[in-house]
């Protein structure tokens, strides 16, 4: 079963953007740099990286080490004003959901 913070995150991206699944890839790695994808098994709090790949955009949400709880947002793309807004709601239902997890 996924984890429970991780699926609450997807079922609110899905509900507010319903195409996502067809239009977005949103792959998670651990401190090892494993990949996982929306239905794959991991230990939440062990979330390292988030890459969000949409329409030739990647932006990247980035834990600074696994002893802490902060992060940093990453992106070699150049995007329009439309992609902005778009990236930043899901930014803001992603965060919404790691805020509730206990990193270790």
């Amino acid at each position: 079963m996924i984890n429970p913070n991780i699926k609450r995150m997807l079922a609110e991206l899905k509900h507010e953007f319903p195409d996502l699944e067809e239009e977005i890839d949103l792959i998670i790695y651990d401190e090892e740099m494993n990949g996982y994808f929306f239905d794959d098994e991991f230990k939440e709090k062990m979330l390292y990286k988030l890459w969000i790949n949409y329409k030739g955009i990647s932006v990247g949400i980035i834990r600074v080490s696994l002893a802490d709880n902060l992060f940093y947002i990453e992106s070699c793309s150049y995007m329009n004003q439309e992609d902005l807004i778009f990236f930043s709601k899901i930014i803001t239902i992603i965060f919404k959901h790691l805020s509730k997890i206990e990193f270790i």
